[in-house]
């Protein structure tokens, strides 16, 4: 459709001898696909507003609360608008005749999921919205982003205000790191713009100065608002701790630590040491750390056989236009050969090396677990094959993996999440007074981790989305996105992404 509406225009500006006749067809053709485009959009934003449900009430149920290790046998939760109005066993606890009975029959109810670290595209509302579609057809109920835009930020605000009816969001500002960002005073200036804007967080990505890292933290402490993200790595790890709230990439910790200024350790015995004595320290810091295992697992796994990646079923929700890097403002994250990063820079022969590192990665984070470091589930997507939404539930597995029970992976993208936003006494839990952010499962997650994506719906602040309106929503939402997508390239680009620096690709 892309390729004939722009040769259709070629055609029409070389065919028409009147000028004013010529533009008169263009905008004819315009109005229709605009047209065409509300045609989709309209009932997408009529789901993004929908209200809470007056009353509903899942009956029967096995809820998982996650504010402790436990399981509460034929429950029934009663939600009032956007909240948990009562909890109890179904035999004792009434259902008001208005509500709308969900059945809980062999099910099991959690909290929302959280993922806590999405990407969306910095620009164009349809895309936006799409990606916020995945989360939620795959029961994330919130998300922090982790790389800001003026758009992304009126985004949240609109969530917040009640204009559009998605997945809760948190977000940080752009990328402080070099070369953008040199000296302290820069840093200074930029951490409390944000600060002003509205930021959540300050997001730093790559390498600074000591000076300005220093300032960083000395403005942000003024300006109360916390620093995440990445650790410089021509600092190392000791400059982070205790100051940076939360760690993304159990991957920092290799650069940063384990082959800060040295090869990286091939010794077991020396690198349960390191293990050991980093996990303690991070422990004793206070920090936060979120794994994001899984997006380098799959960075292996590109190097592997990009292809098999490329033609996973989810991938029919990733459109063309969002597997190029330019929609995060990365101009070196194509997802397709031959301008993959990943198949560009390993070959073949190189994958042990990654596993290797891989293997300490994994090793760090039941070292980390075992000292008592909270840790967070976050997923990284729009790194080459790393789809929003669906990637969480691989995220998840790898924690399992990693040596987490399932009851401390769901704490990882549910309580503990709640936890780390400062918001416990909102979300996080299945209890009485909580936000009613749920999924229902068919299965129990503690028996099996996969079971989570066993889904049967989810409730978002009250209103319940069962599992066939979750995947009629999702393909509204990417008829909208390639309509508009197709629109903006036909009128020779309607939406500008913000200037943003580009990340650095990982390995």
């Amino acid at each position: 459709m892309h390729d004939a509406l722009v040769t259709e225009q070629v055609i029409a500006r070389h065919s028409c001898l009147n000028p004013i006749y010529c533009g008169d067809i263009m905008r004819i053709r315009l109005s229709y696909l605009f047209f065409a485009i509300f045609l989709i959009i309209c009932p997408l934003r009529g789901v993004l507003a929908a209200q809470p449900d007056s009353c509903s009430a899942f009956v029967n149920v096995t809820v998982i609360p996650m504010d402790r290790q436990q399981v509460l046998s034929e429950q029934t939760v009663v939600v009032r608008g956007d909240r948990i109005a009562d909890l109890g066993p179904a035999k004792e606890t009434k259902v008001p005749s208005e509500c709308r009975i969900i059945d809980g029959q062999h099910r099991y109810l959690i909290p929302g999921l959280v993922d806590s670290h999405v990407h969306l595209p910095l620009a164009g509302r349809s895309d936006q919205l799409l990606v916020l579609q995945m989360l939620l057809a795959n029961g994330i109920t919130t998300g922090i982003n982790m790389e800001g835009s003026p758009e992304i930020l009126a985004l949240r605000n609109d969530i917040r205000d009640g204009k559009l009816f998605a997945p809760t969001l948190y977000t940080t500002g752009v990328f402080i790191q070099q070369p953008a960002f040199m000296t302290a005073d820069q840093v200074r200036h930029e951490v409390i713009a944000e600060k002003r804007a509205g930021y959540d967080f300050i997001k730093v990505h790559g390498e600074l100065t000591k000076d300005a890292y220093d300032t960083l933290f000395e403005t942000a402490r003024a300006e109360h608002i916390r620093v995440v993200g990445h650790v410089p790595s021509n600092l190392g790890i000791d400059a982070a701790l205790g100051r940076q709230s939360l760690i993304v990439h159990a991957e920092e910790y290799l650069y940063s630590y384990f082959q800060f200024h040295r090869d990286l350790p091939k010794d077991p015995a020396e690198i349960d040491r390191m293990v050991r004595e980093i996990s303690e320290k991070t422990a004793k810091s206070g920090t936060w750390v979120s794994p994001t295992l899984y997006v380098f697992r799959q960075i292996i796994w590109q190097a592997a056989d990009v292809n098999s990646l490329l033609q996973r079923p989810e991938m029919q929700y990733m459109p063309r236009h969002l597997t190029t890097g330019a929609a995060v403002g990365a101009s070196n994250f194509a997802w397709y050969p031959p301008d993959n990063p990943y198949v560009k820079r390993w070959a073949p022969e190189k994958i042990p090396y990654l596993r290797d590192q891989f293997s300490i990665m994994q090793k760090l984070v039941a070292g980390l677990r075992d000292a008592g470091v909270p840790l967070l589930a976050g997923t990284d997507p729009f790194v080459p094959c790393v789809i929003p939404g669906f990637s969480l539930k691989n995220e998840l597995r790898e924690l399992h993996e990693a040596g987490l029970t399932p009851y401390e992976v769901l704490q990882s993208a549910t309580s503990n999440a709640a936890r780390f936003l400062g918001n416990s006494q909102d979300f996080g839990t299945v209890t009485k007074g909580k936000v009613a952010d749920l999924v229902l499962l068919n299965a129990n997650p503690l028996d099996n981790i996969d079971n989570i994506s066993l889904q049967e719906g989810v409730m978002l602040r009250g209103h319940w989305f069962p599992e066939d309106e979750l995947q009629k929503n999702l393909r509204t939402a990417l008829k909208a996105s390639k309509a508009q997508a197709t629109a903006t390239s036909t009128t020779g680009g309607l939406q500008k992404p913000a200037s943003i620096k580009a990340p650095n690709a990982k390995p």
